[in-house]
Parts: C-alpha cells; structure tokens; sequence
C-alpha cells in the first residue's frame, strides 16, 4: 500500500493487510529532494506493485528548492528505500491533480488544471491526451480495460462533463 499527505510526504506499507492492524507498518520513502507539496495522486503499476507514478500540487514557485509535478517511484523494499525519477520534463508549472499508467504501453497520462496530457513512454515531451479536450480543471483520471482488450481512459472535468478516449493498441 502506498500513502501521500498533505505535506508532501509519501510512504509505502509491505503488511497492509495484515490481521492484526496494530502490526502495520509503514516506511517513509520522500526525501529533500521532493517537492514537499501536496501528494495529489499516486498510482501504483498493476504489473508491479514496487513501482508508482506520484504525482504533487501546487507551484515549483513555491518550492524551488525541489522543483518537480510528476514522479517514476521504484521502492526497494530490501533496502527500504526509493528511486525518485522527475519526469515532469517540460510539462509546466501546474498543479498536477492525477496521474495513470498504462502498463500495456507504459506511456503515463496525467491531469492538470489545464487538461489532460500524455507522455509516451521513451520520450520526454509531453503531449495533449487527445484533441478536442477543453483547457479545464480534470480532477480525476480512471483507465479501464474492456472485455474485448480495448482501454479506455476516462477524465473527468470541473464543470465541462467527463470524457471518455479509446487508446490505440
């Protein structure tokens, strides 16, 4: 299990569902390095639950310190430590609100106060999601597999509905 707060911390549970709650521990696994603002999503790999996409709020201006939105986490549980890679790239400075794997792809989306945006795995640029996806708040991202293999990614906006995008295979 993977947690982030309000501080910005992030923290990561190997005994979660351990039958005696008292018995659940958790490691912290930020450091310096990370922003230190709000932890506003963290999805975890479906093919490997070591591996997470975090993602975190507010402005670089106000940490400059640790600049960085959009995080690839590897935890270590022998050694209890993390690998933090910033792949925020040249995504901006933004809120970034929520984030998806695609592991069939490993091409990672995220959603901002201005849109939905896709980084396909390899590269460093990011790119809009799909065109015809208004410049919104997307507050939220779900992924999906339907029956027939197809994935679909849905977005859901602050005040303009939600949408639905069919990934090519």
């Amino acid at each position: 299990m993977w947690a982030g707060t309000g501080a910005g911390r992030v923290l990561v549970s190997q005994n979660s569902t351990a039958a005696d709650p008292t018995t659940v521990s958790f490691t912290r696994i930020d450091t310096s390095v990370q922003p230190g603002r709000v932890v506003s999503s963290i999805y975890v790999d479906p093919t490997n639950p070591n591996h997470a996409i975090v993602t975190f709020s507010g402005y670089e201006s106000n940490t400059p310190q640790a600049p960085g939105h959009v995080f690839d986490v590897v935890y270590d549980p022998a050694t209890k430590l993390a690998a933090w890679t910033n792949i925020s790239y040249g995504i901006g400075d933004q809120p970034v609100n929520d984030a998806v794997l695609d592991a069939a792809t490993g091409d990672v989306f995220v959603s901002t106060d201005f849109g939905v945006y896709r980084l396909v795995s390899g590269t460093q640029t990011w790119i809009p999601a799909a065109d015809g996806l208004p410049m919104v708040t997307v507050n939220g991202l779900t992924l999906a597999t339907t029956n027939n293999g197809d994935r679909l990614l849905y977005a859901a906006t602050h005040g303009r509905g939600a949408y639905r995008l069919t990934i090519k295979k």
